[in-house]
């Protein structure tokens, strides 16, 4: 057996036997970990989800007990409506648009015909149940009522004028209760009765006035509170809360509602956000049981059909499916008490959390949650420890598979047919550290070292390369940096600032100051330009864009003009390669008071007034250059420029750089630091403006080229 393999067997009996007993010692460790962590954490999350169940279910009570008392004060109000409305000795005319009459003697061919009613259609949470369970759509019209007419005397025609004048009550109390207000009913003593929304669906031979809240109504003075019932015609479990309805006197008239279906009510007051899975809200009552003590039973029990009519049907409480007696008559006592709490129990066959919290006496809201929704998480965390540990095990097989090849590797690396090559690459390695890039090496096997000497030998010409092309680079640079002004001039009337942060060695923005002579004398040009993209493509097009700018606007024409020529010859250049600029070519004349600008795709210049505190926008219409050959730039103009102004003309990579955390700079405070800077001049505002740029961005990197011209108009030339 050779050197290096007995070297390799001496490696492994050292290194592998420790590694794989401390693998099965881990394996059996992170196994009990696991285990004790799932049962730990269930037990926490089971007994915080029991104090977060509590607290929610009480908040939950006394929000239904809100909700009550605004349905007993709107059904209040809806009783005064109504005496008000039978009060009036002289209703206004009935409005056939405004309700939908039902009349006893009315066919099924007529009802029919109400049911076709063109003003008639679906609504969200309008349709009816049937007694199989099957839910059809119950068309609705929120603009108009239902006048129905029951057997028997009627009364006057007024007070079914009267009646119909309900529709804006109506409609104001549906506003202040919103979806609470499902159905608003008024019915008298005499069998009128009024309906909103309107709908054509009613039952025909149901009596309004033997219904348990009109009874519970004419019975007491005030607002009347009805538990759960089937609502009539919809087959709906509803709540009411009426009120009867007296004249000046104190005679009553009648009685009138507003009907909640109870699923609303409820999913209007309880939020289940705060617990994972799905929670089930129940009203319970606590109520006598058979051997003298308390029961508890849901509100909305089983709904049952009475003497062969759908629409006829009732509600009997029905106990709750809880497996332990003993834990359901606690929970008993407790409602009848008044008193909040939670029990753990099973509920439908499933371990539950049951929290419950009083409404009013003997009444409380029930709120059951599945355990096994609340130790979801546990579980969550029991398999990431399984899957960590499974994740271990492979990992140490790994490591095991890599102390071998190692222990491969050393053993033949003590061949000097191995350390020769590394030794030559290491010395030509030096000699390319110091510069010398014609250093090579040898490469005369085939492998892996073969090959990196190979690599190598390509590696010092590009290298090379890449030096060389890094010096063209700054050297482009230094020349497109040459080409932007170091200072603005000195113009009468006017004083100037402007500066470039590129975000690269070289950039595509690009700004100008251009003094004239002959008919332009007097008049100052002002560009500023944004070449889409970054590096040496970006900054060819901006000399090309320098180039054909000067020489156009020493020429006659408006800047509408010159950015016309320009743009025709820069698209002739750029089209097909997609690449295009932003432009702003302002021309000001401060002996006048007044400047001409266009703008190619550019954002919009600023203008402060310092005297006034206005901040405007200078903006004419233009596309980007080198889009389209033949596009037309719109020329604006200002006036009455005065001394103070000051003009702002940047490039979006002010306004939209980036801090770290994703938010924009925004131009909100581009224009309120110009406000604030620009009494100090313009070299103030571009500092102020440079320094809130590098505070805001922290040591984020600017992601696009800043450009920035500040021009304020001094003192007119003598």
């Amino acid at each position: 057996m050779r050197i290096r393999w007995k070297l390799f067997w001496l490696l492994a009996a050292i290194s592998l036997v420790p590694l794989v007993l401390l693998r099965i010692n881990s394996q059996f460790a992170l196994s009990r970990l696991a285990e004790k962590l799932s049962t730990r954490v269930g037990a926490h999350l089971v007994a915080e989800a029991q104090t977060r169940l509590l607290r929610l279910v009480e908040d939950h009570a006394r929000l239904l007990a809100a909700r009550r008392q605004a349905l007993s004060l709107a059904v209040a109000m809806q009783a005064a409506a109504v005496q008000r409305a039978l009060e009036n000795p002289s209703p206004p005319a009935l409005a056939p648009d405004t309700v939908i009459l039902v009349a006893p003697e009315m066919g099924m061919g007529m009802r029919r015909q109400l049911s076709d009613d063109p003003g008639l259609a679906a609504a969200p949470n309008y349709f009816r149940l049937d007694p199989d369970g099957m839910v059809t759509s119950l068309p609705i019209d929120t603009n108009r009522l239902t006048l129905r007419l029951l057997p028997g005397p009627t009364g006057a025609p007024s007070r079914a004028e009267a009646l119909a004048t309900l529709l804006g009550p109506y409609r104001k109390v549906a506003a202040l209760t919103g979806p609470l207000a499902h159905f608003q009913s008024t019915v008298l003593a005499d069998g009128l009765a009024a309906t909103y929304p309107a709908t054509a669906g009613l039952p025909r031979r149901h009596d309004p006035r033997q219904a348990p809240w009109y009874l519970a109504a004419m019975a007491l003075p005030g607002p009347a509170w009805t538990s759960a019932q089937v609502e009539p015609g919809t087959g709906r479990v509803c709540v009411a809360a009426s009120s009867r309805v007296t004249d000046s006197h104190g005679t009553p008239l009648g009685a009138t509602a507003i009907f909640t279906p109870l699923d609303d009510l409820l999913a209007t007051v309880t939020s289940t956000e705060h617990l994972p899975g799905a929670v089930e809200s129940l009203l319970v009552v606590a109520m006598p049981g058979p051997d003298g003590g308390v029961s508890l039973v849901t509100q909305a029990g089983e709904v049952r059909p009475g003497r062969g009519h759908g629409w006829h049907a009732y509600v009997t409480p029905a106990p709750l499916p809880v497996a332990e007696p003993a834990v359901l008559a606690a929970m008993a006592t407790d409602v009848a008490a008044g008193t909040s709490g939670v029990r753990r129990l099973t509920y439908q066959g499933r371990d539950s959390l049951a929290a419950y919290a009083p409404t009013v006496r003997g009444e409380a809201l029930l709120q059951v949650a599945p355990v096994t929704d609340v130790l979801a998480e546990a579980r969550a965390v029991a398999d990431d420890v399984r899957d960590s540990i499974e994740r271990l095990y492979l990992f140490g097989t790994a490591i095991v598979l890599a102390v071998m090849l190692a222990l491969v590797f050393l053993s033949l690396s003590a061949s000097r047919a191995v350390t020769r090559p590394i030794l030559a690459l290491t010395k030509a390695a030096g000699r390319l550290a110091e510069g010398d890039f014609a250093a090579r090496v040898e490469t005369p096997g085939t492998d892996e070292i073969g090959d990196l000497g190979r690599v190598f030998n390509e590696l010092a010409p590009r290298l090379d390369a890449h030096l060389r092309l890094c010096e063209s680079v700054g050297l482009a640079s230094q020349v497109q940096r040459s080409l932007l002004p170091d200072h603005p001039p000195d113009f009468p009337g006017l004083a100037l600032a402007g500066a470039s942060r590129y975000c690269d060695e070289t950039g595509g923005d690009y700004f100008d100051f251009l003094t004239f002579d002959g008919e332009k004398a007097g008049v100052l040009g002002v560009a500023l330009g944004d070449v889409s993209g970054h590096g040496l493509e970006a900054a060819l097009l901006m000399t090309t864009a320098r180039a054909l700018l000067r020489p156009r606007a020493a020429a006659p024409g408006s800047p509408g003009a010159i950015m016309a020529d320009v743009n025709r010859e820069l698209t002739r250049d750029v089209y097909g390669t997609g690449r295009f600029m932003t432009l702003f070519y302002l021309e000001v004349d401060p002996a006048r008071g007044a400047a001409a600008f266009a703008r190619g795709g550019h954002d919009p210049a600023l203008r402060f007034d310092p005297a006034t505190g206005r901040l405007d926008e200078l903006t004419a219409k233009g596309m980007a250059l080198g889009v389209a050959e033949e596009a037309r730039f719109e020329t604006g103009t200002v006036t009455g420029l005065t001394p103070g102004q000051t003009i702002c003309i940047g490039s979006d990579g002010l306004w939209e750089a980036e801090n770290e955390a994703g938010e924009m700079f925004g131009k909100a405070r581009v224009r309120d630091i110009l406000a604030q800077t620009a009494i100090n001049g313009p070299q103030a505002v571009l500092d102020a403006l440079f320094a809130a740029l590098d505070a805001f961005r922290g040591s984020r990197a600017l992601d696009d080229d800043v450009t920035l011209v500040i021009l304020t108009l001094t003192a007119p030339p003598a």
